[in-house]
């Protein structure tokens, strides 16, 4: 009951998510202005490299609060979450530290790209966003802790009253006439109030309080043996995710509007992301049950085949969606200066459909605590990716950037993970994508094929996407309904449909 009560609440989390990207984006952009808005991009994605200095940990609570708590072991979570506690500390001040010292070198590292007026923004955004990061890190301990005793209502319904509350004050903010500095300030005010939220959550109600006497540090090394492989994948993440805008930032004269550009298209790709994450935060737990009862190599390909295909048939009608209307769906949203960012979100979005759809076995290879080999792979193909970057941005700025990445992410995320899942789990490479893509690929080809031509018919504009839209939505639902689904999938959705109604009728 808890896992469904969480996936809702993640859908929910990402619906809100997106909406705000769609209502705060243009009015963020027109408010800004487009050199503006990409030094705000910019130094998102500068500091988003501090939250590497969770160093895997967030992982490890969830795996090992979860583990404890499974075993009734009240004793070793408190021992081991005050050992997190200090960590998170420790690590708070070294992200303050850092901050200090990247806005002393910023004006060298970027003189390039940007503008002395554009420098002197960019470090007054640091200062916030450099306190924000401190302040998630230093208390993600606890946030881990509830989502490892799976209490989903107060993770994802406090983060979606987050997101509606910095969508209000953005907005309020933005009619009064403030700037970037206004909508990061927000974003460390709602960020202080929530991790204050989960602090006292975790101490009162949880009632699980780090324990600081006698701790046996033995378990530390086993700890750190599991966190810093899965830091080597934070690390290939974070540069896969922030490195294009900031080497456009250091090697790309007057790169702010191509950062803006860019950054347009990689906030649509984010929130595809979040679509395929949304149940990623809420399965860790039931992985580790899985592992933990010894679940034998079939089993487990069948749990990525089931969760992939729940992914699978919600991303692949986003993509062709986009595929087909995102030019226009751009031009509606931004403005013709944006239309670039078609292609930068088309290409990633491509290579997410698949990476998001597997994304279940990396967390069965943290639950079993195989996943040494992937990281150090992933970690060599994200060199390759910054290498490439640096080289196609001299031929395309944008494009060359989105090239270099997709390259890196279809080597790295698709390729070299399939390799990692055959050998560290046991799966059959054939019999898991054959069921993964089993009746939904047809269903999108025909769907695709249906928004290809009505696109033909001369209509433009808002009602001509929402009706090629509908049509797509309409082909591709019936086609699922009769020969994408099998027999479990429908059944649950015959369940999810029948348990709607009767709320609807009470």
């Amino acid at each position: 009951m808890n896992r469904k009560i969480g996936a809702v609440l993640s859908y929910v989390f990402m619906i809100f998510e997106v909406l705000s990207t769609l209502l705060l984006t243009p009015l963020i952009i027109s408010s800004l202005g487009d050199a503006e808005y990409g030094v705000y991009k910019l130094i998102a994605s500068v500091t988003g490299y501090l939250l590497l200095l969770d160093l895997g940990m967030g992982n490890s609570v969830v795996r090992y609060v979860a583990k404890y708590k499974e075993n009734n072991d009240l004793n070793s979570n408190r021992k081991f979450v005050g050992v997190c506690v200090i960590f998170y500390s420790i690590i708070a001040v070294v992200v303050l530290a850092l901050g200090g010292i990247l806005i002393m070198f910023f004006q060298d590292i970027f003189a390039k790209g940007l503008s002395p007026s554009e420098i002197e923004l960019s470090k007054q955004l640091l200062v916030l966003t450099v306190l924000n990061a401190a302040v998630t890190l230093g208390t993600s301990v606890f946030n881990n802790i509830i989502i490892a005793y799976s209490r989903f209502t107060v993770s994802k319904g406090s983060a979606i009253i987050q997101i509606i509350a910095r969508i209000i004050l953005t907005v309020v903010a933005l009619e009064l006439g403030f700037k970037s500095i206004a909508i990061v300030a927000i974003n460390l005010l709602l960020t202080v109030i929530v991790r204050l939220y989960y602090i006292i959550y975790v101490l009162y109600v949880l009632k699980l309080r780090p324990k600081f006497k006698n701790i046996d540090f033995s378990f530390i090394k086993e700890i750190v043996a599991y966190s810093s492989f899965i830091l080597l994948q934070m690390i290939a993440t974070q540069i896969n995710c922030y490195a294009d805008q900031v080497l456009l930032g250091m090697f790309v004269v007057s790169s702010s509007v191509i950062i803006a550009v860019y950054g347009v298209g990689t906030q649509l790709v984010q929130y595809f992301q979040s679509i395929g994450q949304a149940l990623g935060g809420i399965l860790m737990p039931g992985v580790v049950k899985m592992v933990e009862k010894g679940a034998t190599p079939e089993e487990l390909q069948n749990e990525m085949v089931r969760i992939g295909r729940y992914s699978l048939s919600i991303l692949g009608i986003i993509f062709v969606g986009f595929a087909v209307n995102g030019q226009t769906f751009l031009t509606i949203w931004v403005g013709d200066g944006y239309k670039q960012s078609y292609y930068v979100a088309l290409l990633l979005m491509l290579a997410y459909v698949f990476i998001l759809t597997e994304s279940i076995g990396t967390q069965i290879l943290w639950a079993k605590n195989k996943h040494q080999l992937q990281s150090v792979i992933k970690l060599l193909i994200v060199v390759l990716n910054v290498f490439l970057t640096i080289i196609l941005i001299k031929w395309n700025p944008l494009i060359g950037a989105t090239i270099g990445t997709f390259i890196s992410l279809m080597l790295g995320d698709v390729l070299c993970m399939n390799i990692v899942f055959k050998k560290e789990i046991g799966i059959s490479l054939k019999q898991y994508y054959c069921g993964l893509f089993k009746g939904i690929a047809p269903c999108l080809v025909l769907s695709t094929v249906s928004g290809w031509l009505f696109s033909l018919v001369n209509m433009t504009g808002l009602v001509a996407m929402a009706v090629n839209l509908v049509i797509m939505v309409s082909v591709y639902l019936i086609s699922m309904w009769f020969f994408g689904l099998n027999s479990g999938e429908k059944k649950l959705l015959k369940s999810i449909t029948g348990k709607l109604l009767v709320l609807r009728k009470k």
